[in-house]
C-alpha cells in the first residue's frame, strides 16, 4: 500500500536528516544547499503522505487510534516551525535545530505507524 511505503520512506529520510544535521553541527559547518533541498523534499513527502491518508480514509479505512491524525498533522508542521525558529538567528545552529526536528519526526513517524490502520 502506498501509505505504508511513504511511511518507510519518511522514516528513513527523517533519520538520515537527523544524523546529517547533527554531524554538520558538530563539525561546525553551515547547512548546505543539499541539506536544505532535502528538508524541502521531506516536507513535500509528508504533505503527500497526508493527502494519501485522507484518500485512504475516504475509501473506508480507519486508523486504529485517533492519535494517528495528530501525528500526521505534527509531521507536516514540525519543519515549518523549525524554520521559523532558525530564521534570522545564528546560521550555525540551523543544522542542529533541523537535525533535532528530524529525529523528533522520525519518532512521530514510528508512532503514526503504530496507531495506523
Amino acid at each position: 500500500m502506498l501509505h505504508t511505503g511513504l511511511f518507510r520512506t519518511g522514516l528513513l529520510i527523517t533519520a538520515f536528516i537527523g544524523v546529517w544535521g547533527l554531524v554538520t553541527y558538530f563539525r561546525k559547518q553551515p547547512s548546505s544547499g543539499s541539506f536544505r533541498a532535502t528538508l524541502v523534499l521531506t516536507e513535500a513527502l509528508f504533505i503527500v503522505q497526508g493527502v494519501v491518508g485522507v484518500l485512504v480514509f475516504a475509501n473506508g479505512r480507519r486508523p486504529h487510534d485517533n492519535l494517528h491524525w495528530l501525528y500526521g498533522v505534527l509531521l507536516v508542521i514540525v519543519l515549518p516551525i523549525a524554520m521559523s525558529y532558525v530564521s534570522g538567528r545564528d546560521p550555525r545552529r540551523e543544522p542542529l535545530v533541523y537535525g533535532i526536528a528530524a529525529l523528533f519526526m522520525a519518532g512521530l513517524t514510528i508512532r503514526a505507524f503504530t496507531t495506523g490502520a
